[in-house]
């Protein structure tokens, strides 16, 4: 159980960063750091969780409270702890919010020169050192997550990502449109290339979302012929057309440390385990729902790439593990699903599953929820080898 709960936590902490790191972009791009402008309210609520106060940001240098987090009782120099550095990292800035039951957290952003891959493997090593530990990894072809933590002071954890930091901040996007083609500019908005728009096999375009694509102009009924250069033809040339625009040029990355620090006696370690008190419903995409019925969401992640898709949540239940294990079950073979494996860990149960018409397998795993003994929790892992068929 304890690893599956790791990798979730590391998933949801690439959807956050995603989002703050968009947030840090809209803040360098206007040059607005300071005061009350739109863009830092913007970024206040994009990271606020229970906060007390609000997102202090500091471009060009690490928050001051890093250094009093790892450092506030330390006395003799060479005890002093540092978070380390890659030897070729460009510090961009640092912000910090203080969270409602105590937590401090610190984010630390660098632009460093190399590919993901050679990039997390310096931070990997530099995080094997004492007194820092790695205890937990996710890859994928675009980021890398490293989830660490620090011997000596038992209430700071962290993560490092890695993601690739694309050179161009802009690309040609050629469409069919009433028999002329026309050529758009759209912009780079995220790390991988996603023009946000549904497409058939012959890359007509049925709808476009809200994002760069509709700002540039894309419209329904055009069809998509090129990208830079590039001829398309179908939904997997546009894919990889579309990955080619991000690994264009020297490669570069994009780091950033999370670090946590949890208030002395952590408030929430005696605090009793509340369900949400508004119900979370999981996206009408995620795999199987009718599985998960009855089950109170705690939290899910989604992610899509052009080699597929993942998907994650936690949920909870007062049933016992046999009534909740039959649900599972039963919910995932009505909607075509086969139990591949089942694992018995303990107490615990593992399930192995696959469904051969989506191209999605994955695990399940039920077990006492770690938080309060009252509970049952169900984790839920899913990824998909096939292309979603939305760039």
């Amino acid at each position: 159980m304890r690893r599956n709960m790791v990798l979730a936590a590391v998933a949801a902490a690439l959807v956050v960063v995603a989002v703050a790191a968009a947030g840090f972009a809209t803040l360098r791009a206007r040059g607005d750091w300071g005061g009350d402008g739109a863009a830092l309210i913007m970024v206040e609520r994009w990271l606020r969780d229970d906060a007390t106060s609000g997102v202090e940001v500091f471009p060009g240098v690490v928050a001051p409270v890093l250094d009093q987090l790892l450092n506030g009782s330390v006395t003799k120099p060479a005890e002093r702890i540092t978070l380390p550095v890659h030897p070729n990292a460009r510090l961009l800035g640092s912000s910090y919010i203080h969270q409602g039951d105590g937590t401090d957290l610190v984010w630390v952003m660098y632009d460093v020169d190399g590919d993901i891959a050679a990039v997390a493997q310096v931070v990997a090593e530099q995080l094997n050192r004492s007194p820092w530990q790695v205890s937990a990894g996710l890859g994928q072809d675009t980021s890398r997550v490293l989830r660490f933590r620090n011997s000596r002071l038992t209430d700071i954890d962290g993560t490092a990502i890695v993601r690739l930091n694309p050179n161009a901040a802009r690309y040609r996007v050629t469409v069919s449109r009433g028999g002329t083609d026309t050529t758009l500019t759209v912009k780079l908005t995220a790390l991988a290339p996603s023009l946000g728009v549904g497409i058939d096999g012959s890359l007509a375009v049925g709808r476009v979302d809200p994002g760069p694509a509709q700002e540039a102009g894309v419209k329904q009924g055009d069809r998509i012929v090129r990208v830079n250069d590039t001829t398309v033809t179908n939904p997997q040339q546009l894919a990889a057309a579309l990955q080619a625009v991000a690994n264009a040029g020297s490669p570069r990355s994009a780091l950033t440390y999370i670090v946590a620090a949890s208030a002395p006696g952590d408030p929430a370690a005696g605090r009793a385990f509340v369900p949400p008190q508004q119900p979370i419903v999981l996206p009408q995409t995620f795999p199987a729902r009718q599985a998960w019925q009855g089950l109170t969401v705690l939290r899910y992640a989604w992610g899509e790439q052009p080699g597929g898709g993942a998907f994650q949540a936690s949920l909870v239940s007062k049933d016992s593990a046999a009534v909740v294990a039959a649900r599972v079950r039963d919910g995932l073979r009505a909607e075509g699903w086969q139990i591949t494996g089942e694992t018995p860990n303990g107490f615990a149960t593992q399930l192995q599953i696959a469904n051969a018409s989506s191209g999605l397998s994955g695990q399940v795993s039920i077990d006492q929820y770690a938080e309060d003994s009252a509970y049952l929790q169900v984790v839920v892992q899913i990824q998909s080898g096939q292309a979603t068929g939305r760039p």
